[in-house]
């Protein structure tokens, strides 16, 4: 019978690497497809655009590109701060100020995309 080694910290860092991936993709072609769309039918007034961000559909597709900005932030610059902030006090402070700054920017994400509602 094999036995298994203890092999440290492999692949603890496995499933923040997919969401990088996951989200870098989903934020890439949502930009392209924005891009697109509105470079072949584009909203010219206010009342076009509040009648399509009413949508279903499109909040959706926005709460889905906010979060995903919003992972792929925080994974980001947390992984920045780990490999280059060495005192512990001064990577804490960036950590915190991070994350009270993201917090913020999804709750005025969420309330926009809640206001926008039929």
């Amino acid at each position: 019978m094999r036995r298994s080694r203890y092999t440290g910290s492999a692949h603890t860092g496995t499933m923040e690497w997919l969401i990088q991936r996951v989200s870098a993709l989903y934020l890439s072609g949502f930009v392209i497809y924005l891009i697109v769309s509105f470079s072949y039918a584009p909203l010219g007034e206010f009342a076009a655009w509040k009648a399509w961000f009413s949508l279903g559909g499109v909040r959706l597709a926005w709460a889905l590109f906010f979060l995903s900005l919003l992972l792929h932030a925080w994974i980001g610059l947390r992984s920045i701060y780990m490999d280059y902030l060495q005192p512990l006090w001064l990577r804490f402070s960036f950590t915190l100020l991070t994350g009270v700054g993201l917090l913020t920017l999804a709750l005025w994400a969420a309330q926009i995309l809640l206001q926008a509602g039929p």
